[in-house]
């Protein structure tokens, strides 16, 4: 009796003991799966955080240029370049959509320099002025791009469009520069007025030879891009032509005949022939 008994409470034991490990172990699996959901909620959380904070950054980087639905004028151009050099500021990019619409107001032909440069019906004076304000941080920006460039950033689109913008302010600037300095007293300050107007021309002599070296480079920009150069140098050529010595245009000249003579592109071919021969003629 007493034997059968202890058989019982044995049993009884065993199944107890049974019932407690399969109890931990479901408490255990419950504490991994909880543990795994934490984890998972966890980085979600970071995931969301760092999200955010980089729409932040974006958002502040983005309000730091200047407004991309409205004209720019010169200073809009210098508070870019300035933002740039010594803030940090990225450059625009056609590859952002963020900055996208930044770049494209950059080289907007509606921006007030060109707007009001080309404008007959407003004073020599201002018409300059908005042209002269604007034409060096136009400049300094094409640089800036081209400094990217030499680091392995891909900005040839945008510089190829900085350098077409560029020549046209630059045209638009030297058609104005007799006209503007007739309007002045001869008095004291006459020569710093010459002097001024000496240095944009040498400078729109540098960027003229640029833009048709640039227009060689077939590895760099795209036969688009080209393209647009080759019909922004033929529409500035007779502003910058009176600017030229006869070794400018040997040079500008001889580049362009090797770069013909090595292109097997149609169009180019053509449109290089066009900009070579109106250079060797004086005239678009």
């Amino acid at each position: 009796m007493e034997s059968s008994t202890r058989d019982t409470e044995r049993r009884a034991a065993t199944k107890i003991r049974s019932c407690v490990d399969q109890g931990c172990a479901a408490c255990l699996g419950k504490r991994v799966f909880m543990g795994q959901r934490f984890k998972i909620l966890q980085s979600f959380l970071w995931l969301l955080l760092w999200g955010g904070l980089a729409v932040q950054s974006a958002n502040a980087q983005n309000g730091r240029y200047p407004p991309a639905d409205e004209a720019w004028d010169g200073t809009s151009y210098r508070a870019l370049v300035q933002r740039v050099e010594t803030e940090g500021l990225a450059l625009p990019t056609l590859s952002n959509s963020a900055t996208k619409p930044v770049f494209e107001r950059i080289v907007n032909v509606d921006n007030i320099p060109l707007r009001m440069g080309l404008n007959r019906d407003l004073s020599t004076t201002i018409r300059f002025q908005r042209l002269d304000s604007a034409l060096l941080p136009i400049h300094k920006l094409a640089i800036l791009y081209l400094n990217e460039m030499q680091k392995g950033k891909p900005y040839a689109k945008e510089l190829a469009g900085l350098m077409v913008y560029e020549s046209k302010v630059s045209a638009a600037l030297l058609d104005l520069s007799e006209p503007y300095l007739s309007t002045l007293p001869k008095d004291s300050r006459y020569q710093v007025h010459v002097a001024h107007l000496d240095q944009v021309k040498s400078a729109a002599r540098q960027n003229y030879s640029g833009l048709v070296q640039g227009m060689t480079e077939t590895s760099l920009y795209s036969k688009s891009d080209i393209l647009k150069m080759i019909r922004a140098a033929l529409d500035a050529l007779t502003s910058h032509h009176p600017l030229f010595t006869n070794q400018d245009r040997l040079n500008l000249a001889q580049r362009l005949t090797q770069q013909i003579a090595i292109t097997t592109d149609r169009p180019l071919k053509t449109a290089l022939t066009q900009l070579r021969d109106a250079i060797e003629r004086g005239r678009s």
